[in-house]
């Protein structure tokens, strides 16, 4: 069972990270299994998808999936609907993150994420700009303006 200590220790840690880690940096950052899991058990935390948790007191989020996807692809660029959506250039809901990697980038297959593969040029870098919410980063297409 976690200790109250434990417990406060962990959302301290939390807290200096923006809210959100994935199990492994909460292990590595020295959280014990036991708390993570009896953390989320009380309510303390919340699951967003399958390793990745954040502090359930903390106001809802504007882009759950973007915090999703981000930390599990770090080098994805946000693309398609999913940027125009980020944007707001689209009255379009996006069922899923589309991202971009390149073409001989590893990513394994899961859900909320469309994949589309690209062989970057040099000139495309203009057009990708780095954006955050809550310490979780991502890439995502820039709109000419």
């Amino acid at each position: 069972m976690a200790t109250h200590k434990s417990v406060q220790n962990a959302i301290t840690i939390f807290r200096r990270h923006g809210g959100t880690l994935r199990t492994a940096e909460a292990l590595r950052l020295g959280i014990h299994s036991r708390t993570l899991y009896a953390m989320r058990d009380s309510g303390v935390l919340e699951r967003l998808s399958r390793g990745l948790y954040r502090l359930a007191e903390l106001p809802p989020l504007s882009n759950p999936d973007l915090v999703t996807v981000a930390p599990k692809v770090p080098q994805a660029v946000v693309c398609l609907v999913s940027a125009l959506a980020f944007h707001e250039l689209t009255t379009q809901i996006p069922h899923a993150v589309d991202i971009a990697l390149h073409s001989r980038a590893d990513c394994p297959g899961f859900s909320p994420a469309r994949i589309a593969r690209l062989q970057p040029r040099k000139r495309d870098c203009r057009k990708v700009a780095d954006h955050s919410l809550r310490s979780q980063r991502w890439l995502c297409m820039n709109i000419p303006s």
